[in-house]
């Protein structure tokens, strides 16, 4: 019966690294002493214990939709998309949050408002129509041109108002997705 000598773990880091370095498997064999099955055994081994992630995700996309993820992260200088990938569905928890609370009432109170100038604007506008559907002359009062304005006025805030909300959610959302991509970029050359 033929006995077989046992690498040692030192050895078997040297195979991993000499074969990832490229060296054929043969030599590797000979280097050691020990059988091409063995070195194959060793490297599939080493393969499986590196595999911690257990679950594959396909999806299927357009070339347009594969595009413009490679040219996002090409503007940031990533250039490993599954690291990319991985990291970006750690932060989906932050990322797909809801609407920040601040910005719901923000928006149900200048829906109350809209609603409420609004009733009052479109009942100025009933009195002209109907002022103009019988004939008689149209009752137009400085408060009615006050409502107006006040309710224009209120259009513009609200606009405003909304802008900000919004820049500074997309940089709260920008900073999430920077803080998770970080370190993937590429260094630039130094001069």
């Amino acid at each position: 019966m033929r006995h077989h000598r046992k690498l040692t773990d030192d050895e078997r880091h040297q195979i991993i690294e000499a074969r990832a370095g490229g060296t054929p498997v043969k030599a590797l064999a000979r280097q050691y002493g020990v059988s091409r099955r063995t070195i194959y055994n060793t490297l599939n081994k080493a393969q499986r214990a590196r595999q911690g992630r257990t679950q594959t995700i396909s999806l299927r996309v357009s070339r347009r939709e594969l595009a413009d993820l490679h040219a996002a992260l090409e503007r940031r200088g990533i250039t490993d998309h599954p690291a990319a990938l991985r990291r970006l569905m750690g932060a989906a928890d932050i990322l797909l949050r809801p609407a920040d609370p601040v910005v719901l009432n923000h928006l149900q109170a200048w829906g109350a408002q809209v609603a409420t100038e609004g009733a009052a604007v479109n009942h100025i506008a009933r009195k002209l129509n109907e002022a103009k559907l019988r004939g008689r002359p149209i009752p137009f009062t400085d408060d009615d041109m006050t409502t107006i304005r006040t309710f224009a006025g209120g259009l513009v805030e609200f606009a405003e108002e909304f802008r900000i909300l919004w820049e500074e959610q997309l940089a709260a959302m920008t900073r999430e997705v920077d803080k998770a991509l970080e370190g993937l970029a590429r260094k630039a050359p130094g001069p």
